[in-house]
């Protein structure tokens, strides 16, 4: 299955994005946005999604996609909130999925950031049953 991971730059950011039932990309140079908005195609309704908070180098709220990312609409009304977060660290230890993570840390693993934004990160169901368990709420 495709995992599809974004970061926040805070804790903040994530509550509000939790809140308002969306998620958004920060805007970068033009090229970088062309390339995210062909990538965007990728993330079918149904997908896997997973957060991870850069001011608290955590994981946070899986959740499944229940639309196509819309490249026209730009957020600005966005920015509540997660009550369970994984540290990279004990992620690292704990998911076999980032097991062994060299270079560019988890951040590289899952593809959070840059110019890998919306490239998904193949996982297995036993792998995305641990992020559930670690982090989902019933």
């Amino acid at each position: 299955m495709d995992l599809f991971c974004f970061a926040s730059a805070t804790l903040t950011n994530v509550w509000a994005g939790i809140g308002a039932g969306l998620w958004a990309v920060a805007e970068t140079s033009p090229t970088d946005m062309k390339a995210r908005i062909t990538k965007s195609k990728r993330m079918q309704v149904g997908a896997a999604g997973l957060l991870f908070c850069n001011e608290t180098h955590a994981f946070t709220t899986p959740f499944l996609v229940y639309s196509q990312p819309d490249p026209e609409r730009v957020v600005t009304d966005v920015w509540a909130a997660p009550h369970r977060q994984i540290s990279s660290e004990s992620a690292k230890a704990n998911w076999p999925l980032l097991k062994g993570v060299g270079a560019g840390g988890v951040s590289a693993a899952l593809n959070i950031t840059g110019t890998t934004v919306f490239v998904p990160k193949e996982v297995t169901a036993n792998d995305w049953t641990l992020i559930l368990e670690s982090l989902a709420e019933v």
